[in-house]
């Protein structure tokens, strides 16, 4: 039985993401919680979140052991942009873009 996990409207582009998903794309949960112990900060807190909710899930849906789980599949997409501006000189404005993600997490 696979389990999923989604997290939605991230504060984060997903292509930030998309950078470190890979390293723990077809690896042991365990092995994937050390892994995600190096990276940034707030990747680190995001995918942790994501990880430990799918492997919850599978413990209490399906009555599987945390050892014997692996990551299946693990990938972002883009969201949404949140629109801002800041005021310059001259009475322009420049046009800020705050990128939003979603991260899909299957877990076995």
């Amino acid at each position: 039985m696979n389990n999923s996990s989604k997290v939605k409207y991230l504060r984060i582009s997903s292509s930030k993401l998309n950078k470190y998903l890979p390293k723990i794309r077809k690896k042991s949960y365990r092995d994937s919680l050390k892994i995600i112990t190096k990276f940034p900060y707030k990747i680190k807190r995001i995918l942790w979140k994501a990880l430990n909710s799918a492997a919850s899930n599978a413990v209490n849906k399906f009555k599987k052991e945390k050892d014997t789980l692996q990551i299946v599949s693990v990938y972002s997409n883009h969201a949404g942009i949140l629109k801002r501006f800041r005021a310059r000189a001259r009475g322009k404005s420049f046009k800020i873009e705050k990128k939003l993600s979603h991260l899909f997490l299957l877990i076995t």
